[in-house]
């Protein structure tokens, strides 16, 4: 690494903030009713794989590194597998979100046959499986993601056979992934622009510029989210092939792996909220249609309802 007390002033303080907000979301997210259908679920399982991944770092990769501690480097395969569940199970769970908005946009007439809360259940668990089996064959198996002193991070093993797994396993298989959620999630934009000029003519002004305001922050969730896991995917790979200085592989590789799920949970769960027991700790993200139904007072509520009916096709229920 660049500096060991890099650790402790950039990944520690970025794993932590990461492990807050996806643990508040997924904390949140099913505590409101509002959240009780399919695409609520399957939010909070993005969330939780966000959390998991996020506090295994700040838990064991952080301490390890700061500590120097020669028994968890040993066993640091065991931190590597965690992590690339985590993240594996947050991409797959991310392409069953984007299938879940497209569905309910372009075929609703279908999207309880999908995506059903019983069926959407069914989907989380075979997520979890196929992720579990596939991960332990892949990286617990055959190649082991460990702890490297050389570069101080985690790598996969110095093997052909590694180095496949990495790059056709990891690097293409999620680049493809984050490809096509990203059409799914253009095309699906394409939708919602479509219905919402049909609705145009059944919206007052106001309302019709709340919906055109929905319209930009989908786009934005969709293009920055979807271009933050592949720029992701892109520095981890490339950088430390074409770059010797240790500050801009550490940031490349280390810094964008944590980042990543900081940035996921802050723009994909999209909820402004408030709670109480925590001295109304605030997390500042975009829909503004969570913070009415947290903040706002009973007339707001209900005020609020109105416009969400004719949104539904926004945010899927």
């Amino acid at each position: 690494m660049a500096d060991s007390n890099q650790v402790l002033y950039v990944l520690m303080p970025v794993s932590f903030i990461g492990s807050v907000l996806n643990w508040i979301s997924f904390y949140s997210i099913h505590k409101l009713a509002s959240f009780n259908h399919s695409f609520g679920y399957l939010s909070a399982n993005q969330a939780l794989a966000d959390a998991l991944h996020s506090t295994v770092f700040l838990l064991y990769f952080c301490p390890m590194v700061l500590l120097d501690q020669t028994y968890m480097k040993q066993y640091s395969h065991l931190c590597g597998f965690l992590l690339l569940f985590c993240y594996e199970l947050s991409v797959l769970t991310h392409s069953a979100i984007s299938l879940n908005r497209y569905i309910s946009v372009w075929s609703p007439l279908f999207y309880e046959s999908f995506f059903s809360v019983s069926k959407t259940k069914s989907v989380i668990f075979v997520l979890w499986l196929y992720n579990g089996i596939a991960t332990l064959v892949l990286y617990e198996k055959y190649c082991h993601f460990y702890f490297d002193d050389s570069i101080g991070f985690l790598t996969f093993n110095n093997s052909e056979l590694c180095s496949d797994i990495g790059w056709y396993g990891d690097f293409l298989k999620n680049s493809f992934i984050v490809a096509v959620v990203l059409c799914f999630d253009i095309i699906t934009l394409i939708g919602v622009r479509r219905v919402s000029k049909k609705l145009k003519s059944g919206m007052t002004d106001a309302t019709i510029k709340k919906f055109s305001r929905r319209d930009r922050r989908f786009l934005k969730q969709t293009l920055i989210q979807g271009s933050v896991f592949m720029l992701e995917l892109l520095t981890y790979f490339f950088i430390p092939q074409y770059f010797t200085n240790r500050w801009i592989v550490f940031f490349g590789t280390s810094f964008a792996w944590v980042a990543v799920h900081v940035a996921d949970g802050l723009v994909f769960i999209s909820i402004i909220f408030s709670l109480k027991n925590f001295c109304r700790l605030i997390v500042i993200i975009c829909n503004p249609e969570i913070r009415n139904f947290l903040l706002a007072d009973k007339t707001s509520l209900r005020r609020g309802t109105i416009v969400q009916v004719s949104s539904v096709v926004v945010h899927p229920q």
